[in-house]
């Protein structure tokens, strides 16, 4: 099925893969600074690939295409894993007060809102996925 049947609910994962996969990019952004690209050329590109993943995963799994629900545990289960690396690493830096961010508790608590939707949306997404490879 290549379109949206009428009527057809959107599903969390999916709506939260959108508003997620614009806000990396956005949030490392407007947090580092555009010129943060020629000092740490790879913390800032991780963030736009994961930002990439979640949106085609997020737009073939709205379009209903056969592949979209697999790419989209595969977008979410990356988000997660960089996610979860970022989380404990700022929390690491706050707990031993070696953080120079000047917002580091938003920060951490943005992160952690981060990584806790990208596990709720790969637990979903896989149970999804499954669920469509059995019928």
């Amino acid at each position: 099925m290549l379109g949206v049947t009428k009527g057809a609910i959107v599903r969390f994962e999916v709506i939260a893969a959108f508003a997620i996969g614009a806000l990396l990019p956005v949030l490392e952004t407007y947090r580092r600074g555009i010129g943060y690209w020629g000092i740490e050329f790879t913390t800032m590109f991780e963030d736009y690939v994961a930002g990439a993943l979640l949106l085609i995963g997020a737009w073939a799994s709205y379009r209903a295409w056969h592949w979209g629900g697999t790419f989209l545990v595969l977008a979410w289960a990356y988000v997660a894993g960089l996610m979860g690396s970022s989380f404990w690493s700022q929390l690491e830096e706050t707990l031993r007060h070696t953080a120079s961010e000047p917002d580091n508790l938003l920060v951490v608590v943005v992160k952690f809102l981060l990584w806790g939707t990208s596990i709720v949306s790969l637990i979903v997404s896989f149970k999804r996925a499954l669920r469509a490879r059995a019928v």
